[in-house]
C-alpha cells in the first residue's frame, strides 16, 4: 500500500461526502447508540466530537450523553497535529477553531492526564471496515492521540462514527503501521463491534 493509493481511496470517500443531500437524522444516530450507551455507568466520561458539514450529525447524541449525566468532552485541534479536550454541555458557547468550519467550545483545555478516565471515545471517520480499519481525513490527529492514550494505559473502547454506506467489508480500506484500529462502528443503522 502506497500513500498515493491511500489518498485515492480517501478522495473517493470525501467526494461521496460532498455529494450527500440530506439522509439520516441526528436522532437516528442517537437511537442507534442506545445499546452502546446502556453499558456506561452513570457519570462516565465520554468523548464525542461536534459534527460539521456532511459528517453524521452528533447533536442529538451529545444531548443524550449530557441528559444521562455523563461528563462529555469534545476534541479540539491544536497546532502540531495534536488534540486537546474541552468539557461540553448543551448550550455551551462555541468559538472558531484552528480549522474554519470546525466549532470548538470556549473553556478550559484538557490534555492526556485529565482524560485518562475516559469510558468511551466516539471519533469521526470517513469510513470504517469490518476489521476495524479506520480512514480519517488525513491529518493523523486521532491516530497520534490514540497511540499516546493506549501507551499511557488508556483502555476505553474507541468507536468510529460514519454514515451507513461508509461501513465497508474487511480488507477494503488501506492501512499502515501508524493507523490505530477501532473497536466498533456507530452509524444511523446501528452499532457494531468489530472483529480485529
Amino acid at each position: 500500500m502506497t500513500d498515493d493509493m491511500k489518498e485515492q481511496v480517501r478522495s473517493r470517500f470525501k467526494q461521496k461526502r460532498r455529494e450527500l443531500r440530506g439522509g439520516e437524522s441526528a436522532q437516528q444516530l442517537a437511537d442507534a447508540a442506545a445499546p452502546l450507551l446502556q453499558g456506561l455507568e452513570p457519570g462516565s466520561m465520554v468523548s464525542c466530537y461536534l459534527s460539521a458539514g456532511t459528517e453524521p450529525d452528533t447533536s442529538a447524541l451529545l444531548g443524550a450523553l449530557a441528559d444521562a449525566g455523563h461528563t462529555v468532552v469534545v476534541p479540539v485541534c491544536e497546532p502540531g497535529h495534536q488534540l486537546s479536550w474541552c468539557p461540553w454541555t448543551p448550550g455551551a458557547a462555541l468559538v472558531p477553531g484552528l480549522f474554519p468550519g470546525i466549532p470548538e467550545p470556549a473553556g478550559p483545555r484538557w490534555n492526556l492526564p485529565e482524560i485518562m478516565e475516559l469510558n468511551l471515545l466516539l471519533i469521526p471517520a470517513l469510513a470504517v471496515s469490518e476489521d476495524g480499519t479506520r480512514m480519517g481525513k488525513g491529518g493523523g490527529y486521532y491516530d497520534r492521540f490514540l497511540t499516546r492514550y493506549r501507551a499511557a494505559g488508556g483502555a476505553a473502547p474507541v468507536v468510529a462514527v460514519v454514515h451507513d454506506h461508509e461501513f465497508v467489508p474487511a480488507g477494503t480500506l488501506p492501512a499502515d503501521a501508524l493507523d490505530v484500529p477501532v473497536d466498533g462502528v456507530l452509524r444511523p443503522g446501528g452499532y457494531t463491534r468489530v472483529a480485529r
